[in-house]
Formats: structure tokens, sequence, C-alpha cells
């Protein structure tokens, strides 16, 4: 052979090398993007998970609509979250590429945004008649259309997926091919393809590692790690189970944290969510590994529990969680402190539902932070027909106000020094058509729950002050004042309100608040009591000396006034530091420049014992009971009166 030839040859060969080697760069190019379209399945499945959402919203609406069905307002809550947010998905991801084609689709997508917005009013009072009616005529017209926007999502990905593995098998052949007819060119065309394959082998793995991601997630909580509500729920129905075949005894524990929300409000959610964290590590290192701890939402953990028999060892893991979970917590450098209610409820042969389990829970979680903070409690029958009657006091209270069925009685307040009466204090009455009158304990916690407390307190202020004004100026009204209305942010609005309309002089309104009125002191709580002092308004702590941290409220704002806990003045015939704690209060109010206010005064021993403590006011059956207006006298007995000191 002519090196002419060898020379024609090594040209023919080296432009051959020159375009495989370019050819191939371009089928690596084509090659990852069909890899990066195959992802486009991942938006199809999220329209079919927001139609199955949708779908399971419809089903709890009609449920929820019939008695007896076992749906409940917080699940149909839930649904609504849930499909809130894949619909959110749909709107803010890669789906809308898929039916950007298709103008039909994408009103259908659009109108099923616009409905959840006119949706979520309803779905806040479902228990207001016609709510759930109304819920449903506007998800039916889109059912079809949802169904068809899914199927349309469905067949659309079908296709990419089907193109983009046509291409890659297409491209897969071309490149074997050419890597075997060039493999004598060098090696270094076996080198780029076997790194071509270690990177697709990668690319593979990624995306099943990716897979077995979004199926932990689907079960677990993002924040905490814990199961989540879907997985807890699958857990329970496995357990109940093998409860019908092998009767295998387990328990539900449900939790609910103390004081969490006041962290969130007063040092935000981060540290709110890092203090979940170690709530949840301090609840995994409680349990055993047969166990299964979950994270509901927000500050809503649940337990399942295997016990061989009795609730002994529930009662016992509850009473170490509640140890547990109260010691202090060191988040971001601050210390924090917060509790633990526990409800528990052990399967029996009566349960037909996991969610009758959840529900016996949570009725024993109820009657623990009802009896007060960092408590455990097992269900027990009597608490469903307690349910029943709360129900049925809810329904009675929203109407009540309506209905002209509230009445304030006033107690009078009585100057020690002077032996006069200088006040009354507003007590609310309700008037029941059922049951006469029911107890202020009984509904004004129910009130509070159900957001009527603000609009009752609102008419407590404008009725007492309407009142007062026909009184002697001399003499004074008192108004307590809830919690709730403090978190409302209308309180001082409703206060002026009430002095504008009725010309009632500011100084001779008086409200009375407890301390856990004042427990979060957030900046919109002090802020409220400063505004209600411009207004000229006397502010009052009542029950006095059986919070948490009473000095530091008297240190953080001057009250006009200290009413001590009758508990102190009950006890002064029975206990001998009860005296002591008295007295101690009463020289705190005249330290500070406040009057002191002793409440329960039943006798004219415990009133010569008050006096003599150093006490200002005195309140109490001893000088009269509650009574209603028309009923008022405005001087008091002169044989009630103490001799002076």
């Amino acid at each position: 052979m002519s090196l002419r030839t060898l020379k024609v040859i090594f040209g023919a060969v080296t432009v051959c090398f020159l375009l495989a080697s370019a050819y191939i760069a371009v089928l690596v190019t084509e090659r990852q993007k069909v890899l990066g379209d195959i992802t486009h399945y991942n938006p199809a499945w999220q329209a079919s998970q927001a139609v199955a959402e949708f779908m399971r919203l419809e089903r709890r609406l009609d449920a929820f609509n019939l008695p007896g069905r076992g749906v409940d307002k917080g699940e149909v809550e839930l649904r609504f979250e849930i499909l809130l947010s894949r619909v959110k998905l749909l709107i803010e991801g890669r789906f809308q590429s898929i039916i950007q084609d298709d103008p039909d689709q994408l009103a259908t997508l659009h109108r099923l945004a616009d409905v959840l917005v006119l949706l979520q009013p309803l779905i806040a009072e479902l228990e207001h008649p016609g709510s759930v009616q109304q819920a449903l005529q506007l998800l039916e017209p889109l059912e079809p259309k949802l169904l068809q926007l899914a199927s349309y999502a469905q067949i659309r990905g079908g296709e990419r997926i089907a193109q983009d593995q046509q291409e890659l098998n297409r491209l897969y052949w071309i490149f074997s091919g050419l890597s075997l007819g060039l493999i004598l060119l060098g090696l270094i065309l076996i080198g780029l393809f076997s790194r071509h394959n270690q990177l697709l082998e990668r690319a593979h793995k990624d995306l099943h590692a990716l897979t077995g991601h979004l199926a932990h997630a689907a079960r677990h909580d993002a924040l905490t790690g814990l199961a989540n509500r879907v997985l807890f729920q699958e857990q329970l129905e496995t357990h109940l189970g093998r409860w019908r075949q092998e009767r295998l005894r387990f328990a539900v524990l449900c939790l609910d944290l103390d004081r969490f929300k006041s962290v969130n409000d007063t040092l935000g959610h981060e540290i709110g969510d890092a203090l979940l964290k170690i709530v949840a590590d301090r609840l995994r290192n409680c349990l055993r590994d047969s166990d299964t701890v979950a994270r509901l939402g927000g500050d809503e953990f649940a337990i399942l529990q295997e016990i061989p028999g009795g609730l002994e060892p529930c009662m016992a893991l509850a009473r170490h969680i509640v140890g547990q979970l109260s010691a202090p917590y060191s988040v971001d450098g601050r210390e924090i402190v917060i509790g633990v209610s526990i409800g528990i409820a052990a399967v029996e042969a009566d349960i037909v539902s996991s969610d009758q389990m959840l529900k016996r829970a949570d009725l024993a979680l109820y009657a623990a932070k009802s009896q007060g903070r960092g408590l455990f409690c097992s269900f027990e029958p009597s608490m469903e027909a307690q349910l029943d009657a709360r129900r049925s006091l809810e329904i009675d209270l929203r109407t009540a106000l309506a209905n002209d069925e509230f009445e304030l009685f006033f107690q009078p307040q009585v100057d020690i020094q002077l032996n006069e009466i200088n006040g009354f204090e507003a007590l609310l009455r309700w008037r029941h058509p059922k049951w006469s009158k029911v107890s202020p304990a009984e509904y004004i916690p129910v009130a509070e729950d159900i957001g009527l407390i603000s609009p009752l307190g609102e008419w407590v202020i404008q009725t007492a002050c309407a009142e007062a004004v026909k009184w002697p100026r001399c003499i004074k009204v008192a108004v307590n004042v809830s919690p709730v209305q403090f978190r409302s942010g209308g309180l001082v609005q409703s206060v002026r309100k009430a002095l504008q309309s009725t010309g009632l002089a500011p100084g001779r309104l008086e409200l009375e608040l407890t301390e856990t009125s004042l427990l979060d002191e957030t900046e919109a709580t002090m802020a409220a009591l400063h505004e209600l002092r411009r207004l000229g308004v006397q502010i009052a702590i009542d029950d006095f000396g059986i919070g948490y941290s009473s000095l530091s409220y008297l240190r953080s704002f001057p009250f006009d006034r200290i009413k001590i806990d009758r508990s102190f003045v009950r006890d002064l015939s029975s206990r001998r530091d009860a005296m002591t704690i008295v007295r101690s209060i009463a020289s705190l109010g005249a330290g500070l420049g406040m009057s002191t206010v002793a409440e329960g005064i039943e006798t004219k021993e415990q009133f010569l014992q008050v006096q003599t403590a150093g006490y200002t006011e005195a309140q109490g059956y001893y000088f009269g009971r509650p009574r209603p207006a028309h009923e008022l006298v405005y001087s008091l007995d002169p044989a009630l009166s103490a001799p002076s000191g």
C-alpha cells in the first residue's frame, strides 16, 4: 500500500472520528433533554391526586350533613386544607405546561381556585344552617370538569412519556451502533460511552431515591420527622384488624401542648418550630419500638401503644410524658416552659372504626384540659353524654343573645373605711328557657371556645354602663373581661363605644381581668391596657394570688386595684397561714399605691379580719347577694359595718 493511500485512509478515519465525536455530543445533549422531559409525569399525578382530594372533600361534606356518620368539622377542614395545597401545587408548578394548549382546561383549573376561595368561609362555619349545602352547590358543577381535567392531564402526560420513551430508544440504538462501529477509533469513544452510562445509572438511582423520599414524605411530618395523620390512621387501622383477629389490645393517646400558642405569638413561629422538634425528640425517647408517635398537626400529637392488659401502662406512659414535656426547654438561648394534656382511649369490643378511637381519645383529652394543665385522663362513657350536652349548650348559646335571655345582676362593693357602698360588680346571668339558670362556669368557657364571648362581652359592657349612669355619681361599676376579648383586639373599641353612647364617666367603669388574661403578656395586651388607661378607665386584677407570675404583672402594669382570690378569705378560719398571705397582699397593695379588695366575705368575723389586715374594700354575700338592677339599694345596712380600727 502506497504512502499516498495510507494518508487518504488516515484522513478518512480522522474525519469519521471527528464527525462521530460531534454526533455523539449531540446525542448526549438530546438524551439529557429527554430524561428531563420524563419528569412531566409528576404534574399529571398531581392532577389525579387533586381530583381525588376533591372527591374526598365532597364525601366528607355529605357525611357531615348526615347525623350519625361520625364525620366532624375537623375532618372536613383537614380535607379542605389538603385540597387547597394540591390546587396550589397545580397552579404554581409545571402542571400548566401540560394543559396550556387547551383554554378550557386552564379555565377549569382557575375556576377551581376561585371556588376554593369562596368555599373557605363556609368550611369555617359548617355548623351554620345551609353552609354545607352552599359548599356542595359550589363544588358540584366542578366535578365533571375536574374529571375531564385529570383525564386530559393523564392522556397528555402519557403521550409525552411515550414520545420521550420512543426518543430514548431511538437515541440508545443509534448511540450503541455508533459505539460498536467506532470502537476501533480509540479508547476515547469507549470512555465517553462508559461515562455516559454511569451518568444514566446515577440518574436512575436519583429518581428511585426521589420516589422513595416522596413516599416517605407523604406519610411523615416534614418538620419533626414523626409519622403524620395519614400514616397514623393506617397504623390504627392495622391495629384494629389485629384486635379483631388476635385480640391484641392497644390504646390511643392524644396529646395537646399547653401554652404553645403563646410561644408562637410572643417568640415567633421559628422558635415554635424549633420547640416542636425538641418535643418530638422527647416523645421518641419516651416510647418503645413497638409504639407509634405521630404529629397530627399544629401542637397536636398522638401515640399508638400496645398494652397487655389494663390501662396501667398507658397511665405510666402519660405520667412520664407529662414530666418530660413539662421540663424547661432551651431554644435559641431562651428558656421556655410549656406543658401537655393527654387523653387516653383503649380499644374496646364496641369500637368499629379508627375515627371512633380518635374521637374517644379526643373526648378524654378535652376532659383533661377542662380540669387544668399538665393532666391526663382516660375515656369514660359518660364523656359522650357530656359532649352531647355541650353541643346542645353551644346551640342554645348561639341564639341566647338574640333572644334577650341574658341579664346583669350586681353585687355591692364596700369601702371599708367609709362604711358605704362605692360600687357594684356586674355579673352575667343566663335565663335559659329550659334549664332556668345556668352557671357562668358552664357557659362562659363554651362561649370563649365558639367565638361568642366577644359580642357577649360587648353587650355586658354596654348594658353595665347604661345601668351605672343611673346610679349616684360616687358609685362605680366593675365588669369582668375574658382573655379572649383581649386577643380579639376589639375590647378598647367596645369600651369607648359604651362610654360615648351612655355618657358614663370613664372613671366610674372598672374592668376586672384575671392573671390568665395576662399570661402571654403580649405587646397587643399591654397596648390595650395602656389605651384603656388613657381613656380614664380603672383596671383591677382579679383572683390575685393563684396565678403563675402575679408579682411580675404588678410590675409590668400599674393596676388600680388588687382583688384577692376568695379562697384565701375562705381559709382564714381553717388555715393559720391564710392570714399571713392576706396581710402580705394588703401590704403589697399599699406599698404599690393600689386599693385592695377582699372577695368572698360571708361572715362578720371575716369582715373584721380583712379590715384588720388593712384591706380598703370588701365584697361578698355578707353585704348582699347579686341582684338585678331594679332591686339595688345604694346604702349599706349600718348593722353590717365593722368598727373602725
